[in-house]
């Protein structure tokens, strides 16, 4: 056969090489459905929503965002990965082939807070079960990183909010809003007064 697929001034036939044009095409899909830009198609909207439904059952549902941008991998074998069509499961097997994973030279830190906070690629793996990060995820709709840098502000910064105090009854607008949300761990947050 590779005789038979060299050219036809090399001795060959020309004839055409499935194997590589069916690999080439899955190459392409996965370019497609890895741009996250607004010209992202349809269809990989609709495959995250597919992928999503086959993620690993020690992730946590709300926290997932995109295999590519978070920690956990996709199934490769088993119940979960039978719910997924051939396609995706050859264009994810295309995408662990060749090591696709996120890389850039030099991102901005306005991409950099685009990331899903949870699973982080650059964090230490740690299971989201403890009552803060269920209140952040559930409560607060904390999902990209420049969500939880928006809650961390009033501490991160305190002269840009002068009027909220480390204490448990702080009265300050951010703490009021956290208590409406029904945050159970703002309480226990703010039990006793923290070091300045």
């Amino acid at each position: 056969m590779d005789y038979l697929q060299r050219p036809i001034n090399e001795g060959g036939l020309n004839i055409l090489d499935i194997k590589a044009r069916n690999e080439a095409i899955e190459i392409i899909w996965l370019k497609s459905y890895l741009n996250f830009t607004s010209s992202r198609q349809q269809w990989a909207m609709i495959t995250d929503h597919i992928v999503l439904a086959a993620a690993p059952t020690h992730t946590v549902e709300d926290a997932r965002d995109n295999p590519f941008l978070q920690s956990w991998s996709m199934p490769s074998r088993g119940p979960r990965a039978k719910t997924l069509n051939d396609d995706i499961r050859r264009m994810f097997k295309t995408a662990k082939k060749y090591h696709t994973t996120m890389d850039t030279i030099r991102i901005t830190l306005h991409l950099l807070s685009q990331l899903p906070a949870w699973y982080h690629l650059n964090a230490d793996h740690h299971l989201l079960n403890n009552s803060q990060a269920r209140c952040m995820i559930q409560k607060h709709n904390i999902n990209k990183v420049a969500d939880l840098l928006i809650l961390s502000a009033r501490l991160r910064h305190p002269c840009q909010y002068p009027t909220h105090q480390r204490i448990r009854g702080c009265r300050c607008w951010e703490c009021a809003k956290d208590r409406t949300l029904g945050c159970k761990t703002h309480k226990s947050v703010q039990r006793k007064r923290l070091p300045e």
